[in-house]
């Protein structure tokens, strides 16, 4: 589109009525509006990186262990070999593990396998 405008404004300007500032109109209308139309989607393009990073700082994972005989919130990434997960409803599972003691646990696989039912989980061995 920028050359499109540029492509106007030289027409008009070796054109007979390169006098008349009016005949120049569409090749500025042309760049107002490209111009615009970039600093509006560079804009939104900062804002949008903006949310997108504040739902990442909020959402950041952390979990309940057992530590020590005591339940301590840990993020993730701090999840270690023996430490024992205490999962509630809505939690997301950090890593492999093993149940201990199960109530009526369901996970949803969809991301691992595609199944979008979710999967009943038993402490069973």
């Amino acid at each position: 589109l920028m050359v499109a405008a540029v492509a106007s404004i030289t027409v008009n300007a070796t054109g007979p009525n390169r006098q008349d500032i009016l005949s120049y109109t569409t090749g500025k209308a042309i760049f107002v509006i490209v111009v615009l139309n970039a600093g509006i989607a560079a804009w939104t393009e900062h804002k949008a990186g903006d949310a997108l990073e504040a739902l990442s700082k909020m959402t950041q994972a952390s979990i309940y262990v057992l530590r020590d005989g005591q339940e301590v919130k840990v993020d993730v990434p701090a999840v270690v070999r023996g430490d024992v997960v205490v999962l509630g409803t809505g939690d997301v599972v950090p890593a492999d593990i093993r149940l201990i003691e199960a109530d009526d646990v369901k996970v949803s696989e969809m991301a691992l396998t595609g199944e979008p039912d979710d999967v009943a989980k038993t402490a069973k061995l």
